[in-house]
C-alpha cells in the first residue's frame, strides 16, 4: 500500500510540473556598467578584462568577438538571446552590433564605421 501512495505521488507532482526547474544560463551575462565601459580604441586584452574572455570565437574572422547569452528554465524554450559582436581593426575596437551594443560603437548611418575622409575611424 505504502508503495502504491509512493507511486501515485510521484506521478501526480511530476504530471503538475510541482517539482522544482532550475534556471538555466548560457554565456556571459554583461552588466550595464561592463557595457558602459566600452569605446572605441580599446585593446582586444582591455575589453577581455572588460567582459570576461569571449564565448564564441571564429578562427576564421579573428577581429570579431560574440558575447551570446540566453537564460530558461529546465525543460521550457529559452528566453530570446542576447547578443554583442565586438568588431577590432589592428587590435583596436572600432565598433560593435547587436541587442546590447552601446551607442558609443554602433555604426553611424552611413554605415562606413568611420569620418568618411580616410578610412580611419572619427575621433572621440
Amino acid at each position: 500500500m505504502r508503495t502504491l501512495f509512493a507511486v501515485l505521488l510521484v506521478a501526480v507532482t511530476t504530471g503538475c510540473g510541482f517539482l522544482y526547474r532550475p534556471q538555466v544560463q548560457q554565456g556571459v551575462p554583461l552588466t550595464a556598467e561592463q557595457l558602459a565601459g566600452l569605446r572605441p580604441g580599446l585593446s582586444k586584452r582591455q575589453v577581455q578584462l572588460l567582459l570576461g574572455s569571449p564565448p564564441v570565437t571564429d578562427a576564421f574572422h579573428p577581429d570579431r568577438w560574440d558575447y551570446v547569452y540566453t537564460i530558461g528554465e529546465a525543460g521550457q524554450v529559452p528566453a530570446p538571446e542576447k547578443r554583442l559582436t565586438l568588431h577590432f581593426r589592428d587590435g583596436a575596437l572600432v565598433r560593435a552590433e547587436g541587442e546590447l551594443a552601446p551607442a558609443t560603437l554602433t555604426r553611424p548611418a552611413n554605415g562606413t564605421g568611420s569620418n568618411g575622409s580616410n578610412g580611419t575611424p572619427a575621433p572621440r
